[in-house]
């Protein structure tokens, strides 16, 4: 096969099998609300809709361009699928790389990035295979009453931890993240706002700072 040939293939099997999952996981809760009629309240559901593709739709464009150099088509269709790009795939591909010495944007760079990405999700999914093998037996260590407390802190302090970080780099973060929250409680505390609404809200306030905040320095800049 030609390396046109090849990427011909990788294209139209990522593209087909991408469409294929798709119709999969939707088919299958379509198919419950069709069997017992029962159906999700849209008009409660279209906010975080459109606020999740608000939050999202900088990243796509920017996650296929970036991306695309190093891990080439086959494994970025194969990281879009399976998920955990920026977390998983993309580590353990680049990790791959600079171990071996391979140069980005190559053909060798894109095949090992294939077999980087394909050992990233064999290993997810054996562990959480694992885990689900082991829940059932360790339920009763894990519902203990004196480990229980740890279990009720852990995901706020990972959460606290990663906002932390984010938070306390500089004062444009604390802005950035500060007023979009203090507008957010306003709203729910002295308005009827249903709650679906909160987080357009807050990307499009925290849009207006960064717009004002970025004309500020180049106004600067001018000077």
């Amino acid at each position: 096969m030609t390396d046109n040939g090849y990427h011909r293939w990788i294209h139209r099997f990522g593209i087909s099998s991408s469409l294929l999952l798709f119709v999969a996981m939707t088919a299958f809760p379509v198919a419950i609300s069709f069997v017992y009629g029962i159906w999700p309240d849209f008009k409660a559901l279209w906010p975080g809709f459109v606020a999740v593709i608000l939050f999202m739709a900088p990243y796509w464009p920017a996650e296929t361009i970036g991306y695309m150099s190093v891990m080439g088509p086959g494994a970025l269709y194969m990281s879009y699928i399976t998920g955990n790009v920026t977390n998983l795939r993309m580590p353990a591909t680049i990790g791959t790389i600079n171990s071996l010495g391979i140069k980005p944007n190559t053909d060798e760079c894109h095949t090992m990035a294939i077999i980087a990405c394909g050992a990233s999700v064999i290993t997810t999914v054996v562990i959480v295979a694992l885990g689900v093998v082991i829940a059932t037996p360790l339920a009763p260590v894990l519902e203990s009453p004196v480990i229980k407390p740890a279990f009720d802190y852990v995901v706020p302090a990972l959460f606290g931890g990663l906002v932390a970080q984010t938070v306390l780099k500089g004062k444009k973060q604390f802005l950035y993240f500060l007023v979009p929250l203090a507008i957010c409680l306003f709203f729910c505390y002295f308005t009827a706002v249903n709650s679906a609404y909160y987080m357009l809200i807050a990307i499009a306030v925290s849009v207006i700072i960064y717009v004002m905040d970025y004309k500020k320095e180049k106004q600067k800049e001018v000077k």
